[in-house]
């Protein structure tokens, strides 16, 4: 076995960003950015007003209060007729160019307006001392002309697609996002629609969780059922799934006497790289390489359902992000407050599954799901994240911070979830 740490960098060693391409700036949420963006002028690109009043000079209203008249209306997107001279101002709506001549901006609230003139300060108002810049966003105060706003490597979230549209960045290069093959093994596999499966078969579930997950993160996925064990079709079904960028089979990487996927892999040109990692569940994985370099990323993901999302979330998903160019795909992890205790056995890393919720104080708290194991896929189904108990340490009690790593749905703000099943 080798550590969790070992493993994983083993893994995203291997995984070397796909090429990239070309999309309309509208499509491309939730993509990685392979190219810097840049300002393509100042932001703003004028003395913006910050308010809805007046333009005014604060050297006009140096005493402390004044009457202006009124020379000029300005609202968002029309340029000033008129430059502000002494004792004038100019009605300005939020987010419009400041006339020439103004130096601050006065609030509608704090004014009177009568006959063509503002009167400051409204009576029975006492507001602080107009200064030069006051509730006015200078030119390129918030950026300037050809600075870096993203960097490549970063998932364009909802805010950046805004800025794509802000400097005009319509068609922006993307990473690929790598097109994946899933496939689950086992002669005791039943399809999902089976009535009345027999006593000792199953129905299929790992390969529709795996191509479920790698969907949610948008991949385009092509599942190829499950197979039996029998080296001859698993390794027909090996070959069709090379064809994408990351195979995904699951079952049939231990050590038991049907266990071939190890066999086969090697047979049909894989290189295996990791065989065996110290974390439980999922202490059988396997990763490797078709070819020896940039080929298909293939991972033998153990058979049991927890074990399988839980390996695949650990080392599979950051691969995934890291073939998409994102620069930094290490998993985010929570600092969460047990509400029972928590146990393991054996000095691997353990990785069990948890209810996140936010107490009404903004306290992340993690409510331990009851589990059976490994092949608990319904204690697996109600989990939200997964506690990370250390290898040296067997047992965290109630109320203790641990480190959790955040799954679909977390936090959960209910804070006084129950396991149904109780």
């Amino acid at each position: 076995m080798i550590p969790v740490e070992d493993a994983l960098r083993t893994v995203l060693a291997h995984a070397r960003p796909l090429g990239a391409e070309s999309v309309g700036f509208a499509a491309a949420s939730e993509r990685v950015l392979r190219e810097p963006i840049t300002a393509d002028r100042d932001l703003p690109p004028f003395d913006r007003a910050q308010v809805d009043g007046y333009a005014v000079s604060a050297a006009s209203l140096a005493g402390g209060r004044g009457r202006l008249r009124i020379v000029d209306r300005i609202a968002a997107g029309q340029t000033p007729r008129a430059a502000i001279g002494a004792g004038e101002a100019a009605g300005i709506m939020t987010g419009a160019p400041m006339p020439d001549g103004a130096d601050a901006a006065l609030m509608v609230e704090e004014t009177v307006e009568s006959d063509g003139f503002v009167e400051w300060p409204a009576p029975g108002s006492t507001p602080a001392p107009v200064t030069p810049g006051q509730r006015v966003t200078r030119r390129g105060a918030e950026v300037r002309s050809g600075a870096v706003l993203l960097e490549a490597g970063e998932r364009i979230s909802a805010a950046a697609i805004g800025l794509l549209a802000t400097v005009g960045k319509v068609r922006v290069r993307v990473g690929r996002r790598p097109r994946v093959t899933v496939l689950s093994t086992g002669d005791e596999l039943i399809h999902p629609r089976t009535r009345r499966p027999g006593p000792a078969r199953i129905r299929d579930a790992n390969s529709h969780m795996i191509a479920s997950r790698c969907r949610a993160m948008g991949l385009p996925v092509r599942r190829l059922g499950f197979v039996p064990d029998d080296p001859p079709q698993l390794a027909e079904a090996v070959a069709r799934g090379l064809a994408g960028d990351a195979l995904f089979l699951s079952g049939g990487v231990s050590m038991g006497r049907f266990d071939f996927v190890e066999q086969v892999l090697e047979t049909s040109g894989i290189r295996l790289l990791v065989t065996s990692v110290a974390i439980r569940p999922g202490k059988p994985l396997v990763f490797g390489v078709a070819g020896e370099t940039g080929g298909t990323l293939v991972f033998g993901l153990p058979g049991n359902p927890v074990s399988a999302l839980t390996t695949f979330e650990v080392f599979a998903r950051p691969a995934l992000e890291r073939l998409e160019g994102l620069a930094d795909p290490s998993r985010p992890h929570l600092r969460v407050r047990l509400l029972a205790p928590v146990s393991k056995r054996g000095p691997r890393r353990g990785f069990l599954p948890a209810r996140i919720t936010t107490s009404a104080a903004g306290e992340l708290l993690a409510h331990p799901v009851r589990s059976q194991g490994s092949g608990d896929i319904a204690a697996l189904a109600l989990a939200n994240g997964l506690i990370v108990i250390p290898e040296d340490i067997g047992a965290v009690a109630a109320g203790k911070t641990v480190l959790a790593q955040p799954l679909a749905g977390c936090p959960d703000p209910v804070t006084g979830w129950h396991d149904p099943r109780r």
